[in-house]
């Protein structure tokens, strides 16, 4: 039966050729819903990671970054110098976000922002981010007003350390521009002190939020209920709350890129039952001839599922390679080793599947109505 089925598919090379084209369309379609699901998820959760056991506080119902919250600096230093939270004052601070240009998917608010954050403060928000060039802080006394951006944000304004950028209308001087970090946030920011972003976004005494860092990590439960009992006009985020709500806006881009994927092996499936059905029209005679020669119709069927699988693995490798290209341009890991069996074995099931009724067919030709087809 296989190398019937071999000799077969050599012999109609275009239609081969069209068919395992197919599958290797459908399979990089899964392959990339995949990467893109991995790749949206992990760009989320390494975003959310870096607020482990951090808490804001904000404006109530308001998302993060909290681009649409507004609270009194008053108040913000008033939570600060409580002394029956137990903070750790090095690691907290008042912040404000000021969107510049939204995000062209749901789970990126932004694609460019501004971030103010208090001179002696930026490592709060950047962590242990070095510059690529020029500084990663804000020098003490230093006039002027300065800008430190992400990586994103350096090739969105094209600016090197040293030029003058518009934001807002006003003219501000890049003092540095930071190495690539796994906080998206930080990545398309243009981070400024907070009295400058107050300033030429006319939002003096205000605030977006206030980043709290506990003491003792352990307590942050404890000081989210005395906070919202304290503030009720306030609300409270802490990294479970962006996770929850991340992945409720996650939720339908998810199911889009997985219906993709399902589409992709849907239109390989039917093209293999198209090119299947095609072949065993065109052989009625020979499938008739092998009939009469005493050929069971489990031989005839046989043949056209190991036709069906040939031109599904034809078109596998090749998809596997255009996903592996595809991991490596965005920057993120190629499916694993099981999701790559899932992908090969759905391929295959789809190829049977597409198949069966071409087979079912070939194996009811009669010989004698067979001999006189023409």
């Amino acid at each position: 039966m296989i190398d019937i089925a071999i000799k077969n598919l050599g012999t109609r090379k275009v239609r081969t050729f069209l068919c395992a084209l197919a599958v290797l369309a459908g399979v990089f379609l899964v392959g990339v819903t995949l990467v893109m699901n991995d790749w949206m998820y992990g760009t989320m959760t390494a975003e959310l990671a870096k607020y482990m056991g951090k808490i804001y506080v904000q404006q109530g119902e308001s998302t993060y970054p909290p681009f649409d919250s507004t609270i009194s600096l008053d108040t913000a230093t008033a939570i600060l110098e409580r002394t029956d939270l137990g903070l750790n004052l090095a690691e907290s601070t008042p912040l404000i976000f000021v969107r510049t240009e939204r995000g062209m998917m749901p789970f990126l608010s932004a694609e460019k922002m501004v971030i103010g954050v208090p001179a002696g403060r930026e490592a709060i928000l950047i962590g242990t981010v070095a510059a690529d060039s020029g500084l990663n802080y804000f020098a003490v006394g230093e006039k002027g007003d300065m800008a430190i951006l992400g990586e994103t944000a350096a090739e969105n304004f094209d600016a090197e350390v040293g030029h003058m950028i518009i934001i807002n209308g006003l003219e501000v001087r890049v003092i540095g521009i930071l190495e690539k970090s796994s906080m998206n946030s930080v990545n398309i920011a243009a981070i400024m002190p907070l009295e400058t972003v107050q300033r030429i976004f006319a939002k003096q005494g205000q605030v977006s939020s206030v980043l709290l860092t506990p003491q003792d990590v352990r307590k942050t439960t404890e000081v989210v209920v005395r906070l919202k009992q304290d503030y009720p006009a306030l609300g409270v985020v802490t990294q479970d709350d962006m996770l929850a709500e991340a992945e409720q806006v996650m939720k339908m881009p998810l199911m889009y890129m997985s219906s993709m994927g399902v589409t992709g092996m849907i239109v390989a499936m039917i093209v293999i039952m198209s090119t299947m059905f095609m072949a065993v029209t065109e052989r009625t005679r020979e499938f008739g001839t092998l009939r009469a020669l005493g050929a069971r119709q489990r031989v005839v069927v046989g043949t056209v599922l190991i036709e069906a699988l040939v031109l599904a693995s034809i078109g596998i490798p090749p998809a596997m390679g255009l996903i592996c290209l595809m991991s490596k341009a965005m920057e993120t890991t190629p499916p694993d080793l099981f999701k790559l069996v899932q992908i090969v074995l759905f391929t295959a099931i789809a190829a049977m599947v597409g198949a069966a009724y071409p087979a079912w067919r070939a194996a009811r030709v009669e010989p004698l109505e067979a001999l006189r087809y023409e």
